[in-house]
């Protein structure tokens, strides 16, 4: 630290004082760090944040920023400090300061508890209610709550017409509640407003080679392709491009190149599986299938394509497992997609819908999520029984014995 304050005077003295250099010199890093929290760049608005607390120690909107760039990065006991520091400086809360401390509540999981309170910012025109909407979307996202991330998602291209991530991640939104052209043309405007996101673009080229309109997929991946020819997921959608078009020479060798990098992709595994299952060669196209199926149990296309494997090798019986699995797996998933669906739209008081959310995405290893939605179900009914004995069963798995005890203890008997 002394060695950084020792730099920094020297800076200091470099640009002469008497000139005024400190103050516009402060100023270029105010907004520097302004720019790197915009980015991301969380270092770097840090060093800048440094030198502006020395010139203004008594900076509020300093102390502010400093909160929130801690925030973003996950420190909120310092964060919290900058913040009554701020307070202090202030002689009592700001607008600015109770939105940082809202929002450092969304963070931590509590945006059921201040959403109310941060729409009111929004509504009453705050002037960074971007922000504001940009860290409830993110929150709603992050646990499947689709229709309030849809509505702050289409609040914020209000607020900010011209901003690409609202579109991109309303994309993302739309694809979970199954409407697949909204979906695409939010991404096309994504796009249209930021060319060279190539992480849309790719998406966008996924979804156009899930719906067989390969001609449009192919304009995307030839593209992406041609600027970064080392990056195995573009290499790997366009060799399922290939496969469409019918080429399984240079689909093969994309796909097998790829596969090095993402042992675990779905697609390409299923991809590989059907150029073996096309070459004749049933047994490599089991393994991987098999493989998928280790990955995700139940992806229904991987076990619709193991039927065709073992229907070719006369493993009748072995088929039909298999194709029962999958109507299970299919109808099962379908029930999930309307619950999900109808809890965007119309959310009741059912507990039952969130159980079944619940349980299928912690059999499926996304218990972050699984455990999420299996608390909402017990917030609708605390004495819900079969979210009582999941949550104790995967806590009695995970050998937290005082959880799987407080679960245990509300589960009934039925003597």
């Amino acid at each position: 630290m002394l060695r950084f304050l020792l730099k920094v005077f020297a800076i200091v003295a470099i640009l002469g004082m008497a000139g005024g250099g400190v103050y516009f010199y402060a100023v270029h890093q105010w907004h520097a760090a302004q720019q790197a929290v915009k980015e991301n760049r969380l270092d770097d608005a840090r060093a800048s944040l440094r030198i502006c607390s020395i010139v203004w120690p008594r900076s509020v909107p300093v102390q502010i920023l400093a909160a929130r760039v801690d925030r973003l990065d996950g420190e909120f006991e310092s964060a919290e400090l900058h913040l009554n520091e701020a307070k202090r400086l202030a002689r009592g809360s700001t607008p600015e300061i109770q939105v940082e401390y809202l929002l450092m509540r969304v963070q931590r999981g509590e945006e059921d508890e201040v959403a109310g309170e941060l729409i009111g910012y929004v509504e009453g025109e705050y002037p960074e209610r971007a922000l504001i909407l940009e860290m409830l979307a993110r929150a709603y996202m992050r646990n499947m709550r689709h229709g309030p991330a849809f509505t702050c998602l289409t609040t914020w291209m209000q607020v900010e017409p011209d901003a690409p991530e609202p579109y991109q991640w309303r994309g993302w939104v739309l694809e979970r509640l199954n409407d697949w052209g909204g979906a695409m043309r939010d991404y096309e405007k994504a796009l249209e407003l930021k060319p060279d996101n190539v992480e849309v673009r790719l998406r966008l080229a996924e979804l156009q080679l899930d719906h067989s309109d390969v001609d449009a997929a192919k304009i995307n991946l030839e593209q992406l392709f041609e600027r970064f020819p080392d990056r195995a997921d573009i290499a790997a959608r366009l060799g399922q491009l290939r496969f469409l078009e019918g080429d399984p020479d240079q689909a093969r060798a994309l796909l097998e190149a790829a596969v090095k990098e993402m042992p675990d992709d779905a697609p390409i595994l299923i991809h590989l599986a059907k150029l073996e299952l096309q070459a004749n060669n049933s047994a490599k196209a089991e393994k991987w299938l098999r493989h998928a199926l280790e990955v995700d149990p139940t992806d229904t296309e991987a076990e619709f394509t193991l039927v065709a494997v073992l229907q070719k090798e006369g493993r009748d019986s072995e088929a039909d497992v298999v194709r029962e699995n999958h109507r299970k797996h299919t109808v099962l998933l379908q029930k999930v997609s309307r619950i999900i669906q109808m809890e965007a739209e119309h959310p009741n008081g059912d507990p039952d819908d969130l159980y079944e959310v619940g349980a299928l995405f912690l059999n499926s290893a996304n218990e972050r999520v699984g455990l999420y939605w299996l608390h909402r179900a017990l917030q609708r009914n605390p004495e819900h029984q079969p979210t009582r004995k999941a949550l104790a069963e995967y806590y009695e798995k995970k050998g937290d014995k005082e959880k799987a005890a407080e679960h245990r203890r509300q589960i009934k008997s039925s003597k």
